[in-house]
């Protein structure tokens, strides 16, 4: 779907900072099918990715001038195109090539009902649920390094890409689709032809997924061993803006690109397991995060 606006910019966002309210000003507000879209100049909301759309967009509130209180129900992705002022959404947005200047990202808040353009309005994102959402993102993030390490036998030869540990990364040359939700994660790997093509000895990894699995899980243990601070670069920014995820494990750092949230200190993370379980085309992998104790309970 196109809608038609004023627009001339894409929307400032402040969440990898791990900003949940913010003041600003609604720049469009208008109706697509039966959902009320508000679009600001500024939003802590993530919203859900049109290009890898595996953590769902935040939901809150949104306290009108007059005081009302309305409910955010979701918030996504949408491209503005600068030069007409056309905001795509959903699958016409999908089909729009990415990396074309003209075209720049806005946060979609849907509402309950909307306030008008111009009006000064309070974002408040719901803080349990973007939590829990942070801390499964990061434990996914930490699972995809320890599966990397405990892959590396399984390479008969160079693939020429490694992560920042070193390991040839299979969690960025299999990854096929990812699901966060906020007691678990879903990873869809695919061992192709041009997979092994690279050296990848998939037949021998797919033989002992229970083993895969332990030796992840021992990794994972020992990243946790010597938590430290997490952080994601730019803290604020246009939407569109490359972010970069960072942290340090047993005093080595880590980082990869990535536009979600997350939690602030590795010590927020009791534990971290995943299980592996074959597919027609390779593997999945289920990864749960738990909370530290003392986060829990003063949660």
């Amino acid at each position: 779907m196109e809608l038609q606006t004023a627009l001339t910019s894409g929307t400032r966002v402040s969440f990898a900072g791990g900003s949940l309210r913010e003041t600003a000003r609604v720049v469009f507000s208008g109706l697509a099918g039966d959902e009320h879209l508000v679009v600001t100049d500024l939003s802590p909301f993530h919203p859900q990715s049109l290009t890898w759309p595996d953590q769902p967009g935040d939901r809150g509130w949104m306290t009108l001038a007059d005081g009302q209180k309305v409910a955010v129900l979701d918030s996504r992705e949408g491209l503005l195109n600068l030069q007409t002022g056309i905001l795509a959404i959903g699958d016409t947005a999908r089909s729009l090539k990415r990396g074309d200047p003209v075209l720049v990202s806005v946060v979609l808040h849907v509402v309950q009902s909307a306030p008008a353009a111009g009006e000064n309005v309070t974002l408040e994102v719901d803080h349990p649920f973007r939590a829990a959402l942070s801390l499964q993102h990061t434990g996914v993030h930490l699972a995809a390094l320890a599966l990397n390490q405990c892959a590396a036998a399984f390479w008969t030869k160079d693939p020429g890409d490694a992560d920042s540990l070193g390991a040839p990364n299979l969690d960025k040359a299999a990854v096929a689709r990812s699901e966060i939700a906020v007691d678990a994660s879903t990873d869809h790997y695919r061992l192709g032809k041009s997979l092994r093509k690279k050296g990848f000895d998939a037949a021998a990894f797919l033989a002992d997924l229970p083993g895969q699995a332990a030796a992840i899980n021992t990794v994972l243990r020992g990243m946790l061993e010597v938590p430290a601070p997490v952080h994601i670069t730019p803290v604020e920014g246009l939407l569109g803006d490359r972010r970069l995820w960072t942290t340090r494990l047993n005093g080595a750092e880590v980082s990869m690109p990535c536009g979600g949230t997350h939690v602030g200190h590795l010590s927020e993370l009791a534990s971290i397991e995943v299980e592996l379980a074959a597919t027609e085309d390779g593997f999945f992998m289920v990864t749960r995060s738990r909370q530290s104790s003392a986060l829990a309970s003063a949660g």
